[in-house]
Parts: C-alpha cells; structure tokens; sequence
C-alpha cells in the first residue's frame, strides 16, 4: 500500500463528527442499556403516568445523533413499543394505557427521533465540508498545508520516509504577465501534473501554498525520493499552455528524510525541507538535500541580520581602503572602501557572512546609506592629509530599485562639502539584470550629476553587450577570476586582453582586479590596462595605514577639474 492509500485508509473524522466501526455498536449497547434503565425506572415508580417517563428522550435523541433519521426513528419506535402495549399505566392498580395514548407517543417519539436525526445528519455534513476546506486548497482540491502537517504527524506512515518541497521559478511573473485570471487554471496544471508522479511513484502530494507544493515520499519506494524530485522537476520543465499560450515555469526543490529525531514536530521538518530548496533556488541546482550545516547557517544568518541592524549607528561598521595604481609607475589613481564588520563579541566578520541576507532585506538601505556617509567622512580626511583621488563603493542591485537612491547619494555629497567626482560607485552586471530600466535611468540622474560609476567583477555576470552599450559608465573592473590566472593560463590572458580592448573601444577606463605578483603586473601594462589592484599592491588597510602607506609609496596625483 503506497502513502496516499495508507493515508487515505487511516484517516478518520473527528470524533465528535461521526461514530463508526466497533464505537457504533458500543454506542448502540450503551443506547440501549439506558432505555433499558428508563423503563426500569418507569416500573419501579408507579408506571407511565408518573414523569420519569420522559426520562426515555434521552436514549431517542442520542441515538438520532449517532445513527442518523433512520436510526433514531427506529429507536424512537422501539421506545415507544418498550413503554407502549405492555407497560402498565399505573402499576399499583394494575390499569393498563389506552390504545390511543401510546400508540400517539409512539408516533411522537418516532417523529420526534427521525427529525432530530436529520438535523444531526445536516449538521454532521455540514461540519464535514468545513473540515474537507480547512485540509484542501481551495484551488486544486488537493490537501494543503494543514492536512500535511497532520500527516506528517500519523504514526502510521512508515519510517523512515522522505518530504520533499517543490517551488516554481517565475511564477508571479507568469501570473502577472497572464492576470490572476489565470492563476487558477496555471496552478491547476501544476498541480495535476505533479499528481501524476505522486501516483506513480506511490506518494502523497499536497498543495501548502500559490506556488508551493509539498511530497510525502516511501523511503523504500522503487526509486530514490532525490530521483523523483529531479522528475518532478524535470518534468515542470516542460510549458503549461494557459489560454492558449505556452508558459514556462521551471522549479527547484528541496528534501529532507524524517524522522531525524525522537521528538520531531511537522513544523520542523517543513522548515528544513524549505530550507533546502531555498538553497536549491540560490545555487541554480534543481534539488538540495538538506544538512544539519544548512540549518545551522540559516540560524547564523538570521542571528547576524538581527546584530547588524544593532551595529548600524554604533561604530562596528568600517571601511577598509584598497589602492588602486597605475600598471607603470605605481601612481595612486583610486581607493576602494571594503566593509568590514568589527563585531564586539566575534571579532571580524566577513562580508560575505551577512551582505548577501541584507541585499535581500530592508537592512540594505540604511547599511549602504551609513557606508557612504562613512566614504565621504573618510575623503575629508584623505584630502586633509593630502591625498586627492576618488574613493570608490560598491552598491547593491536594490539600492537602483529605490527611486531616491540617486538624490540620497548627491545629498550626502553635498552635506559633507565634497565634489561629485570626489565618490565613485560600483555595482555588478548582476545589478543591471535585475531591473535594467531602473537602473540605467538612476545611473543617468549620477552621472549629469557628475558621480562616476563603474562596472564591478566585469565578465561573471549576464549583461549583454546591448546593456553595455546603454549604462552610463566610466570604467570596467576585470573580475579577478581572470586576472589572478592569465599568466598560467592562455585562455584566461586572452579574455583579459579582449575585455581590455573592449572597455577602450568603448571609451572607458580599465582596472584589473587580483594583481598578485610582478608577472601580471607587467602583462597588464603591455596590454593598456589603466589602474591595477590587488595583493600584489596592497592589501585592504583602515584609513590611517592607507594614509600612510600613500606618503610611503605613491605620491598622490589630483583628481580631475571638475
């Protein structure tokens, strides 16, 4: 028997619903050992014309609520024949009932049992439905979220077994692209497409909500439940044809086998098995198998996002400089701010560990907000001391989604007395395709302000060259994937000196990133390169090292007239 019939087998309604199988004849005994007692009573107190008479409705209506109108009419016939031809009116003088007096009672009871029975029976279905639409989603029909944490708390599902999450790709842009309209009539065919292998290979499939679907899977099935899940996926690969028009979806998933634990909670396992195909999703891979590690990293996660929003305002965030040279004479031409995080209890903690969570949150706008006004406060400081180049930060793919992002970066310009041309921005080609009109029109407001903007990790990310061709750049930093190799391997030397010529034939500046040695250093200055960065510089330092290491090794040169 697969899960969905052994589901289907166990399940019962609640108790107080229905009354079936061995509690039905329990019931019916107990029925009728207290109309047994009513009519003992009735006899010890005189007969029927005494009121424990009507102590016999209790039996009769009770019976209507279990047993239905059927059954309570026949109980009430029964009741009435019990106290009826053979019970004594008055048991002292031995006078018996008219025929018309108990044979009308009879009637009432009958009556009174086959419409209280009807009433129940309404009532019963109608408390049916409402439990059926509390466990089924109201678009497919197929059990929701609720129905599937009640499963995956049945002690009858064999152990081990396996919940698998499934999510679409695209499905509110399909949505929004088609109108809500559709929606029902899209998540219907998702969904009857997914029951098709939940029959197949024995499993249960639920519909938790809009786009997500869940599977309980045997874990000793014919097939490996991460086998069935790339199926799954595989075949949401393929188009839905919605009114006629082919939509393509596509989908990640995520497992994880239960119980892991002797005190596991369906909660819990919905959690990792979201977990999972979140990191699916964010890997590109269509399935992820989830780990003890997974959780522990989406804990720390949540636990840094938390402390971050603290460190905001409260001195732990900074900014690290990294020189940029010219590739000839090691002319300082440029500073790139890192973050860097001073946490009072971790010690440092790299931005890779909380920048990623906070693009994906609010936190991004105030945390680029602080940082560029810590960038501004930092070139006072460097134009004190002498040092007259730009200092450059790098900005998320969200902050362009704010329509005042460009007015909020010319305001803190302006507050801190410094020109445009004083604070660069970076972002990544990731950026771009994120919201390419957004951000080409904020990057235009920059750039007739007078703020360069450079591209960040050129040649990782998915921009074509139609978007190259329309973002208002000055320069292109080369991704250090290809800079760091290019003397060991030709390829890599070929795509650095392509992307150089490419950025001149454009009319920008080239920076190339990860210059490590001597080697490179020299390589990038026969190909044209404009400025050099990396370990082989400089490493990053706080403002005061960078001062001095400047004074030490590059004497500054002006930034341009603006």
């Amino acid at each position: 028997m697969d899960i969905q019939q052994l589901l289907d087998s166990r399940w019962r309604p609640e108790p107080w619903l229905e009354i079936s199988g061995g509690r039905r004849l329990a019931a019916l005994v107990l029925i009728l050992i207290q109309m047994g007692a009513v009519v003992a009573l009735v006899l010890r107190t005189g007969g029927t014309a005494t009121a424990y008479l009507n102590f016999i409705l209790i039996p009769i209506l009770a019976g209507a609520a279990i047993f239905g109108p059927r059954g309570g009419a026949a109980l009430g016939l029964l009741a009435g024949l019990v106290l009826g031809p053979f019970m004594p009116l008055d048991t002292t003088t031995g006078q018996m009932q008219p025929l018309l007096n108990w044979t009308t009672r009879a009637g009432l009871y009958v009556f009174l049992g086959g419409v209280t029975g009807w009433m129940f029976a309404q009532l019963h279905g109608h408390a049916r439905r409402l439990v059926d639409q509390a466990l089924a989603n109201p678009l497919t029909g197929l059990p929701n979220r609720q129905a599937l944490e009640r499963d995956l708390a049945e002690p009858g599902i064999p152990r081990p077994a396996w919940l698998a999450s499934l999510r679409m790709d695209n499905y509110a842009d399909a949505v929004s692209a088609l109108g809500l309209e559709a929606e029902r009539h899209l998540v219907q065919a998702i969904g009857q497409r997914l029951q098709t292998i939940a029959k197949e290979t024995g499993s249960r499939l639920y519909h938790v909500h809009d786009d997500h679907f869940a599977l309980i899977v045997p874990a000793n099935g014919e097939a490996p439940c991460t086998e069935i899940t790339h199926l799954a996926v595989e075949r949401l690969q393929a188009p839905f044809l919605v009114r006629g028009i082919p939509v393509y979806l596509g989908a990640h998933a995520g497992v994880t086998a239960f119980p892991t634990g002797p005190r596991e909670k369906p909660a819990g396992l919905l959690t990792r098995a979201w977990m999972a195909m979140h990191e699916a999703r964010i890997s590109g891979l269509p399935c992820r198998v989830w780990n003890a590690e997974q959780e522990e990293r989406s804990r720390r996660t949540v636990e840094r996002l938390g402390e971050l929003q603290e460190a905001l305002g409260r001195e732990q965030l900074h900014l690290w400089y990294q020189p940029k040279t010219h590739p000839d004479d090691g002319r300082l031409l440029g500073l790139e701010g890192l973050l860097r995080w001073e946490h009072p209890r971790l010690g440092n903690i790299p931005p890779d560990e909380f920048m990623p969570q906070a693009e994906h949150t609010g936190l991004i706008h105030p945390l680029t907000r602080e940082l560029l006004e810590r960038a501004a406060a930092d070139t006072l400081r460097l134009r004190e001391s002498g040092i007259d180049v730009p200092v450059s930060v790098n900005v998320s793919a969200r902050n362009f989604l704010d329509p005042e992002f460009a007015e909020r970066v010319l305001a803190i310009i302006r507050e801190a007395g410094l020109s445009p041309r004083d604070l660069e921005l970076e972002f990544t080609e990731t950026a771009v395709m994120a919201n390419p009109e957004e951000v080409i029109a904020a990057l235009d407001r920059l750039q007739n302000a007078g703020v360069d903007v450079a591209i960040d990790d050129f040649g990782t990310g998915q921009a074509s060259l139609s978007y190259l061709r329309r973002l208002p750049v000055h320069a292109l930093k080369l991704d250090q994937a290809f800079v760091r190799e290019m003397t060991r391997r030709p390829v890599d030397a070929q795509i650095t000196r392509a992307a150089i010529g490419l950025g001149h034939d454009l009319g920008l500046q080239v920076v190339a990133e990860g210059v490590e040695d001597e080697e490179t250093l020299n390589e990038l200055h026969q190909l044209g390169c404009d400025a050099v960065q990396g370990y082989g510089i400089a490493r990053p330092m706080p403002l005061d090292d960078v001062i001095r290491w400047t004074h030490a090794n590059s004497p500054p040169v002006p930034a341009p007239a603006t």
